[in-house]
């Protein structure tokens, strides 16, 4: 039987290779590093005010920790705030991000 995880980490990383761009990850009080991913603006509405954020895939690998709230994002000219995260047992994570 094949092992799930190993598939999925492998249609990660062609995703990504296909539909990445390169952002900036800056974890607080720590030295900011390039990292594909996948950036889906003003993607989710929230319950609450400003009404929506913004959502960036990538792989957990990327990190040499693991990314925590309070992390900026900065894609393009655009800084973001991490403000929740999801990760998946194929080693892909959601970050939920709000423009700063």
């Amino acid at each position: 039987m094949a092992d799930w995880a190993a598939l999925m980490d492998r249609l990660n990383q062609q995703v990504l290779a296909s539909f990445g761009r390169e952002v900036t990850y800056s974890p607080q009080g720590d030295t900011p590093f390039p990292l594909t991913g996948i950036l889906e603006a003003a993607a989710r509405p929230e319950d609450s005010a400003p009404g929506t954020y913004a959502v960036l895939f990538v792989r957990a690998s990327a990190f040499d920790q693991p990314p925590e709230r309070g992390d900026e994002v900065t894609v393009s000219n655009s800084v973001y705030k991490v403000v929740d995260l999801e990760a998946d047992a194929a080693g892909g994570i959601l970050l939920r991000l709000r423009q700063a």
